[in-house]
């Protein structure tokens, strides 16, 4: 049997033409697991930069207050903001780290800002809590002692600039 090589051809052997043969399924299995590895690193990096900026939930107008909020910056952290019609709320944002893998969104808080101390009072403000909002408590810094990775099935929208967080929506206002 002739056999191509580099310089001309060769008679080879049975043994010389199945290591030939391994080596070249070994060349095919490596480049498609190389492509498989590099088109999943760009649809992840296609997600990560689809997702970068502050996303608001239900709708896309601003009003004097944001309705729950995601910030994801390009250097992996986010910040979740609860409803700021809640005047009750004593959680100011959650923050932490981010990744995505093909689908998922996984989060993982590292600190929260909250209110510590302060008292009830009826707000000049509309509030979701009939009016009431906590005033003269101090902004903490609290760390998260126990990091738990959670995570959330994520769609993009490009068309309408919305993302699905777990089947709730929310639009892309910067």
């Amino acid at each position: 049997m002739i056999f191509p090589c580099w310089r001309g051809s060769y008679k080879s052997s049975k043994n010389q033409i199945i290591i030939y043969l391994k080596n070249e399924q070994m060349k095919k299995t490596t480049l498609l697991i190389f492509n498989f590895v590099f088109i999943s690193f760009i649809y992840s990096q296609h997600n990560i930069n689809s997702l970068i900026g502050l996303w608001q939930a239900e709708q896309v107008d601003v009003t004097s207050m944001y309705h729950d909020t995601y910030r994801f910056a390009k250097n992996g952290s986010f910040t979740f903001k609860p409803d700021e019609y809640n005047g009750l709320n004593r959680i100011i944002s959650i923050n932490g780290i981010y990744r995505i893998s093909g689908d998922t969104l996984f989060l993982m808080p590292k600190f929260t800002k909250e209110i510590k101390g302060g008292y009830p009072v009826r707000s000049e403000n509309t509030t979701i809590s009939d009016t009431w909002e906590i005033v003269g408590g101090v902004l903490k810094t609290i760390i998260c002692n126990k990091k738990v990775e959670q995570s959330a099935i994520i769609k993009f929208s490009q068309k309408s600039q919305c993302l699905f967080i777990d089947k709730r929506i929310f639009y892309k206002i910067n």
